[in-house]
Protein backbone atom coordinates (compact mmCIF):
# COMPACT_ATOMS: atom_id res chain seq x y z
CA UNK A 1 0.00 0.00 0.00
CA UNK A 2 1.49 3.38 -0.90
CA UNK A 3 1.95 5.77 2.38
CA UNK A 4 0.26 9.48 0.99
CA UNK A 5 -1.65 12.01 2.13
CA UNK A 6 0.37 14.33 4.69
CA UNK A 7 -1.78 16.68 7.27
CA UNK A 8 0.46 19.18 9.05
CA UNK A 9 -1.21 19.92 13.08
CA UNK A 10 0.39 22.33 14.90
CA UNK A 11 4.00 22.48 13.36
CA UNK A 12 4.23 18.42 13.36
CA UNK A 13 3.53 16.09 10.42
CA UNK A 14 1.02 13.73 10.99
CA UNK A 15 1.16 11.10 7.79
CA UNK A 16 -2.09 9.61 7.66
CA UNK A 17 -3.24 5.41 7.29
CA UNK A 18 0.75 5.31 6.29
CA UNK A 19 2.86 1.86 6.52
CA UNK A 20 5.98 3.87 6.50
CA UNK A 21 7.73 2.31 9.91
CA UNK A 22 7.37 -1.19 8.56
CA UNK A 23 9.12 -0.16 5.43
CA UNK A 24 11.56 1.82 6.64
CA UNK A 25 13.52 -0.46 9.73
CA UNK A 26 11.24 -4.17 9.11
CA UNK A 27 13.99 -5.63 11.02
CA UNK A 28 15.45 -4.63 14.65
CA UNK A 29 18.72 -2.93 14.68
CA UNK A 30 20.99 -4.99 16.49
CA UNK A 31 23.73 -2.73 16.56
CA UNK A 32 22.92 0.33 15.89
CA UNK A 33 26.20 1.82 16.88
CA UNK A 34 27.82 0.91 14.50
CA UNK A 35 28.92 3.01 11.75
CA UNK A 36 26.99 2.30 8.81
CA UNK A 37 26.57 4.11 4.66
CA UNK A 38 23.23 6.08 4.56
CA UNK A 39 21.01 4.51 1.46
CA UNK A 40 19.85 6.80 -1.34
CA UNK A 41 16.65 6.76 -3.17
CA UNK A 42 15.76 8.23 -6.14
CA UNK A 43 12.52 10.16 -5.39
CA UNK A 44 11.94 11.01 -9.67
CA UNK A 45 9.73 8.11 -9.92
CA UNK A 46 9.73 6.95 -6.43
CA UNK A 47 8.76 2.73 -5.96
CA UNK A 48 9.01 0.47 -3.19
CA UNK A 49 11.01 2.03 -0.50
CA UNK A 50 11.48 5.08 -2.14
CA UNK A 51 7.64 5.71 -1.98
CA UNK A 52 7.94 5.88 2.12
CA UNK A 53 10.94 8.98 1.98
CA UNK A 54 8.67 10.45 -0.99
CA UNK A 55 5.79 10.53 1.41
CA UNK A 56 7.71 11.70 4.06
CA UNK A 57 8.77 14.48 1.84
CA UNK A 58 5.88 15.22 0.30
CA UNK A 59 5.02 18.95 1.01
CA UNK A 60 8.45 19.61 0.40
CA UNK A 61 8.52 17.63 -3.36
CA UNK A 62 5.39 19.68 -4.46
CA UNK A 63 7.19 22.97 -3.49
CA UNK A 64 10.02 22.47 -5.16
CA UNK A 65 8.11 21.01 -8.16
CA UNK A 66 6.58 24.07 -8.39
CA UNK A 67 9.23 26.21 -8.24
CA UNK A 68 10.13 24.18 -11.69
CA UNK A 69 7.40 25.63 -13.30
CA UNK A 70 7.71 28.09 -15.80
CA UNK A 71 6.86 31.61 -14.69
CA UNK A 72 5.59 32.58 -18.02
CA UNK A 73 1.75 30.89 -17.91
CA UNK A 74 2.42 31.10 -22.17
CA UNK A 75 5.14 28.80 -21.74
CA UNK A 76 4.30 24.95 -22.54
CA UNK A 77 5.46 23.11 -19.17
CA UNK A 78 8.19 20.64 -20.12
CA UNK A 79 6.87 16.77 -19.63
CA UNK A 80 10.65 15.91 -17.48
CA UNK A 81 9.13 18.90 -15.15
CA UNK A 82 5.58 18.22 -14.88
CA UNK A 83 5.98 14.27 -14.55
CA UNK A 84 7.95 13.00 -11.76
CA UNK A 85 10.00 15.52 -8.92
CA UNK A 86 12.76 16.51 -11.06
CA UNK A 87 16.04 16.27 -9.74
CA UNK A 88 14.91 14.97 -5.98
CA UNK A 89 16.51 12.31 -4.20
CA UNK A 90 16.80 11.29 -0.65
CA UNK A 91 19.39 9.55 1.79
CA UNK A 92 18.32 7.82 4.49
CA UNK A 93 19.26 5.87 7.95
CA UNK A 94 16.67 4.10 9.82
CA UNK A 95 16.58 2.60 13.54
CA UNK A 96 14.31 -0.68 14.58
CA UNK A 97 14.34 -0.27 18.27
CA UNK A 98 11.41 -3.10 18.78
CA UNK A 99 8.89 -0.54 20.60
CA UNK A 100 9.73 2.66 18.23
CA UNK A 101 11.36 3.23 14.54
CA UNK A 102 13.24 6.15 13.62
CA UNK A 103 14.21 7.73 10.40
CA UNK A 104 16.36 10.40 9.43
CA UNK A 105 16.44 11.46 6.12
CA UNK A 106 17.92 14.33 4.06
CA UNK A 107 16.43 15.88 0.67
CA UNK A 108 18.15 17.28 -2.55
CA UNK A 109 15.97 18.84 -5.32
CA UNK A 110 17.19 21.52 -7.11
CA UNK A 111 15.09 24.21 -5.74
CA UNK A 112 15.41 23.15 -1.84
CA UNK A 113 19.24 22.88 -0.68
CA UNK A 114 20.28 26.43 0.78
CA UNK A 115 24.15 26.56 1.04
CA UNK A 116 26.99 24.63 -0.32
CA UNK A 117 30.89 23.87 1.08
CA UNK A 118 33.79 23.77 -0.76
CA UNK A 119 34.26 20.38 -1.96
CA UNK A 120 37.55 18.74 -2.05
CA UNK A 121 36.83 17.47 -5.51
CA UNK A 122 35.81 18.37 -8.73
CA UNK A 123 32.65 17.37 -9.23
CA UNK A 124 31.47 16.59 -6.33
CA UNK A 125 29.08 19.00 -4.23
CA UNK A 126 28.29 19.25 -0.85
CA UNK A 127 25.08 20.80 -0.21
CA UNK A 128 23.06 22.18 2.64
CA UNK A 129 19.92 20.50 2.26
CA UNK A 130 16.31 19.80 4.51
CA UNK A 131 16.41 16.87 6.67
CA UNK A 132 13.62 15.22 8.26
CA UNK A 133 13.55 12.62 11.83
CA UNK A 134 10.72 10.83 11.47
CA UNK A 135 9.83 8.57 15.03
CA UNK A 136 6.78 5.90 15.16
CA UNK A 137 5.91 4.73 18.21
CA UNK A 138 2.72 3.71 19.49
CA UNK A 139 0.50 4.03 16.50
CA UNK A 140 1.62 7.79 16.27
CA UNK A 141 4.03 9.55 14.25
CA UNK A 142 5.55 12.48 14.41
CA UNK A 143 8.49 14.30 12.75
CA UNK A 144 11.33 17.27 13.65
CA UNK A 145 12.78 19.14 10.46
CA UNK A 146 16.18 20.48 10.45
CA UNK A 147 19.27 20.83 8.08
CA UNK A 148 22.26 18.41 7.05
CA UNK A 149 24.92 17.34 4.38
CA UNK A 150 23.87 15.76 1.62
CA UNK A 151 26.98 14.83 -0.78
CA UNK A 152 26.29 14.89 -4.53
CA UNK A 153 28.54 13.15 -7.43
CA UNK A 154 27.78 14.72 -10.61
CA UNK A 155 28.40 13.65 -14.27
CA UNK A 156 32.11 14.73 -14.51
CA UNK A 157 33.00 13.22 -10.77
CA UNK A 158 35.87 11.42 -10.79
CA UNK A 159 36.31 7.26 -10.53
CA UNK A 160 36.80 6.29 -7.18
CA UNK A 161 36.63 3.04 -4.95
CA UNK A 162 33.66 2.62 -3.05
CA UNK A 163 34.83 4.05 0.03
CA UNK A 164 36.40 7.13 -1.04
CA UNK A 165 33.20 9.23 -0.85
CA UNK A 166 30.86 7.98 1.60
CA UNK A 167 28.23 9.33 4.07
CA UNK A 168 27.91 7.47 7.20
CA UNK A 169 25.48 7.23 10.42
CA UNK A 170 26.31 5.63 13.38
CA UNK A 171 23.59 6.17 16.87
CA UNK A 172 24.94 7.48 19.71
CA UNK A 173 23.44 5.49 22.83
CA UNK A 174 24.78 8.33 25.92
CA UNK A 175 23.70 11.08 24.34
CA UNK A 176 20.18 9.52 22.40
CA UNK A 177 21.40 11.06 19.04
CA UNK A 178 22.14 9.87 15.50
CA UNK A 179 25.75 11.23 14.42
CA UNK A 180 27.02 12.24 11.00
CA UNK A 181 29.81 11.59 9.27
CA UNK A 182 31.00 12.25 5.74
CA UNK A 183 34.00 11.51 3.71
CA UNK A 184 34.60 13.11 0.20
CA UNK A 185 37.50 11.68 -1.69
CA UNK A 186 39.18 10.14 1.60
CA UNK A 187 38.84 13.35 3.31
CA UNK A 188 36.51 13.83 6.41
CA UNK A 189 34.63 16.82 6.17
CA UNK A 190 34.26 17.99 9.73
CA UNK A 191 32.00 21.05 8.67
CA UNK A 192 29.68 18.42 8.19
CA UNK A 193 29.65 16.44 10.77
CA UNK A 194 26.67 16.52 13.18
CA UNK A 195 24.23 14.53 16.00
CA UNK A 196 20.85 14.90 15.12
CA UNK A 197 18.91 14.25 18.76
CA UNK A 198 15.82 12.05 18.69
CA UNK A 199 14.51 14.31 21.02
CA UNK A 200 14.37 18.41 20.10
CA UNK A 201 15.29 19.17 23.74
CA UNK A 202 18.66 17.85 23.21
CA UNK A 203 19.47 19.06 19.50
CA UNK A 204 22.70 20.14 18.49
CA UNK A 205 24.31 20.45 15.00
Amino acid sequence: MSCRGLLRTGGTIVLAGCCAAATMAQTYTADPGTWRPVAYSDLTFPRGEAESYASLWQDRLDESNKKAEPSNPGVPLNTSIAVGNRGASEWHFSINFQTKVVALSVLSTPHLCTDEYPSPTKGIRIKICPSRLATFENNSYSVIDGAACFVEKESGAPVEDSTATVTYAAYDIPTRAIRLRYIVSHQEIDRCAQSVALHPENATR
